[in-house]
């Protein structure tokens, strides 16, 4: 018993407190890779974000340029026709016709009529009053052959705003006659910055291709010119639209920039979003995560003291227990002589009985004094639709265009309008019909041909036809294809039913819905 007892170790309270340490610390380390990886899946997701609202704002800004450069265009044309043929003419009724002219501008916009010597002839504003505008570029340059021509951001004399000016370059009988004019006022941009809505301290802007701004918003200090910025120099030498981070030349502030150049017109229209807005969701994350690591190093911390203080306690019992183990091992050996002593002393006076030394012996070996003791440890282990008849023919030759065979393709497509949800099975259920038949109809042949059909067959419901004159297939097969399968899921997904018909070659039919 006693060499049982004292030859029991077991897991030493030190090990088992430094394996709990070792736990904790795995644990905060996962924690950190888990955190970690999820900042940078967030910040990820936040540029893309961030390109994708920036590069949408571009585009707002450049329909807007259009719209702007349109408007301008058509109603300077239609102050010249109602100038008639003589410029200088006050006729009440030509007057007339002009305010009808520029009755569809914004309230932010002035339209004027200049005449040769460059003084101020006509004007929608009544309170207008006569300039000499011929040291001004929009005039030079008309008066001196241009057509049209943009201004660049200027000052007004008289309202001392900033503005833009388009004109246009009167003639009569082939004579310089003067020139019609509209000003912008550049608070015309407020609205479109508005509309963006891509946060605080974002700019909207129209530049003019030689790098000079036209109108910001914010307004700029003053006139700039933007040629020797790295948009000019680098960005538009290689793509008509792009996003790219930099520095503003304007105000320094650190900008996310989507631009776009703006085809048959001068404008490049501008939208940028500052950096530290676009980011702040992720700066959110990292200001959750920097939270849930702090929590966890406490955590730690609080399980490292307590298991400390257990380690401390256990070991307080340990000892205890060995102390107490030594105790039982004195008491046990002091039992066992005793027991011994006693024994003999027994043998003793059955000898001096007298007794047979045969019977003692049998009594000597019927006395035996043995125990054992046996311990058991258990672990705990997103418009309102497309048209077939114009998406169709153009995406099946695209599609035969592929593969390069010189099959010939028919169509007979009624104009039905394809919902935006069902549009993209639709294209999908086509390319993989059109597919097959290029890839397996036509084989070792030069040439084939394809009809594609689309009929209405009744209220939502359409009849699509793929007939190629290959080798044939009817899709009975016990085991269907990917394509096969790829078709069964798509019409499965417009909500029909399709069949093959083999006759000098592969028919698909299929009903399905277009719409709702």
């Amino acid at each position: 018993m006693a060499r049982l007892m004292s030859g029991s170790t077991g897991l030493q309270p030190g090990s088992v407190g430094r394996a709990s340490l070792a736990v904790i610390g795995v644990m905060f380390l996962a924690l950190v890779c888990v955190l970690g990886l999820w900042l940078v899946s967030s910040y990820e997701a936040t540029a893309r974000r961030a390109d994708t609202q920036v590069s949408a704002a571009s585009k707002i800004v450049a329909a807007n340029a259009v719209w702007l450069n349109s408007l301008a265009r058509e109603t300077l044309h239609r102050i010249d026709d109602s100038l008639g043929s003589n410029v200088l003419s006050v006729d009440p009724q030509r007057v007339h016709d002009l305010n009808s002219a520029v009755a569809d501008l914004p309230p932010q916009v002035t339209a004027f009529v200049v005449g040769v010597d460059g003084l101020t002839l006509f004007s929608s504003d009544p309170k207008i009053q006569a300039m000499d505008v011929s040291d001004r570029d929009y005039f030079t340059r008309l008066r001196n052959g241009a057509d049209e021509y943009t201004s660049a951001l200027i000052v007004s004399r008289l309202t001392k705003r900033q503005i833009f000016v388009v004109s246009r370059r009167l003639e009569r009988n082939g004579n310089f006659a003067g020139v019609a004019a509209i000003a912008f006022n550049s608070d015309v941009l407020k609205p479109i910055w508005d509309a963006v809505d891509i946060g605080p301290n974002s700019t909207v802007s129209f530049i003019r291709r030689d790098g000079k701004i036209i109108a910001r918003h914010p307004e700029p200090p003053g006139p700039v010119d933007m040629g020797g910025y790295v948009l000019f120099t680098d960005y538009m030498r290689k793509a008509t639209s792009g996003i790219y981070r930099s520095h503003s030349p304007v105000d320094n502030q650190d900008r996310l920039v989507g631009y776009r150049i703006i085809e048959r017109t001068p404008f490049v229209a501008i939208a940028s979003a500052d950096v530290g807005v676009l980011m702040q969701p992720f700066w959110d994350d990292a200001k959750i995560a920097t939270l849930l690591v702090i929590f966890a190093v406490i955590g730690a911390c609080a399980a490292a003291l307590w298991i400390q203080r257990l380690i401390r306690e256990d070991a307080l019992h340990t000892r205890q227990l060995a102390a107490a183990l030594t105790t039982n091992q004195t008491l046990m050996r002091e039992i066992h002589h005793r027991v011994k002593n006693n024994l003999q002393t027994v043998m003793a006076l059955l000898r001096m009985q007298g007794f047979e030394a045969e019977a003692v012996k049998r009594l000597n070996e019927r006395i035996t004094a043995m125990s054992a003791v046996h311990e058991q440890m258990y672990g705990f282990d997103q418009f309102s639709g497309v048209s077939a008849s114009e998406f169709i023919p153009s995406f099946v030759r695209t599609l035969i265009g592929v593969h390069g065979l010189p099959v010939s393709v028919t169509f007979d497509i009624e104009d039905l309008i394809i919902a935006p949800d069902r549009a993209t099975p639709f294209a999908l259920l086509v390319n993989e019909l059109i597919a097959n038949s290029m890839k397996y109809a036509f084989m070792g042949r030069q040439a084939g041909a394809i009809h594609v059909s689309l009929r209405s067959v009744a209220d939502g419901v359409a009849e699509l036809s793929v007939v190629d004159d290959g080798v044939g297939f009817d899709g009975n097969t016990d085991r269907p294809g990917m394509g096969t399968r790829l078709i069964k899921a798509f019409v499965h997904q417009l909500g029909g039913e399709f069949r093959f018909v083999k006759d000098h070659g592969t028919k698909f039919v299929g009903s399905i819905k277009l719409n709702d």
